[in-house]
């Protein structure tokens, strides 16, 4: 009798932690745990169609304390428009959190900033390469002097119709006002150039202009023959951003 009371008071715990687990997941709000879900809980989101994954990459990210925290990266499609998102995953499934952007759209394609290249997605599954070209342009001096400058990026392919464009990261000191425009990585020269002083603060402190950066991506067949151009954009947080 007393080992059946044991059993009992073993199975009663079991039951109520499996109870307690469930409410801490209901408290989320049902956070998915697989891309399925994902794309599920995007498409009811943004009143969408049905997302298809075209693409999916999980990635680690370390931060003070040692804290690991594992991502996974989505482009999805549904008819005409591409999509680009972003889930932090954890033992309670998978949720946008304060460290990802919103999930970035497009008809006909779509780009993005992700981990030291630009993502595209897109129709380009007859494509043989891709190039993209990203333009940043300096506010006009007061002599009324444009100043810009184009970051020519072959792309790899990811999947069928996605493509990465890695750049330079690079590591300038943007205070060095005698540096030559030419000698930076993109992300320094959008640092630079798009950093404007808080009007409350004493100089040292900036705030980064939400300037698009044109991103033109072309696609090209097997005999280097040109294929198709998709006029693109980023920002200028896109490109500073760590994501």
């Amino acid at each position: 009798m007393r080992h059946w009371s044991r059993g009992r008071k073993t199975v009663r715990n079991f039951l109520l932690s499996i109870l307690l687990v469930f409410l801490l997941y209901a408290s989320q709000g049902f956070p998915p745990y697989t891309v399925e879900g994902m794309c599920r809980r995007v498409r009811n989101d943004y009143l969408l169609g049905e997302l298809e994954p075209l693409y999916v990459q999980r990635d680690w990210r370390r931060y003070s304390g040692n804290q690991s925290v594992r991502y996974t990266t989505v482009a999805a499609r549904s008819g005409e428009t591409y999509v680009i998102f972003r889930y932090r995953d954890s033992l309670l499934g998978s949720r946008r959190d304060w460290r990802c952007p919103e999930p970035v759209f497009g008809e006909g394609a779509v780009c993005t900033k992700h981990e030291g290249a630009i993502y595209a997605a897109g129709p380009f599954g007859e494509a043989a390469s891709a190039v993209a070209v990203v333009r940043a342009q300096k506010n006009p001096e007061p002599n009324g002097r444009m100043q810009s400058r184009e970051f020519t990026l072959e792309g790899e392919r990811l999947a069928d119709q996605v493509f990465a464009f890695p750049y330079e990261v690079g590591g300038h000191y943007m205070e060095d006002e005698d540096v030559d425009p030419a000698d930076l990585t993109l992300p320094e020269l959008v640092d630079w150039w798009y950093r404007e002083p808080v009007p409350s603060g004493d100089g040292t402190v900036y705030s980064w202009a939400e300037a698009e950066l044109p991103c033109t991506v072309t696609l090209y067949g097997e005999a280097g023959e040109v294929l198709e151009t998709f006029e693109l954009s980023l920002t200028a947080s896109d490109i500073r951003s760590w994501w």
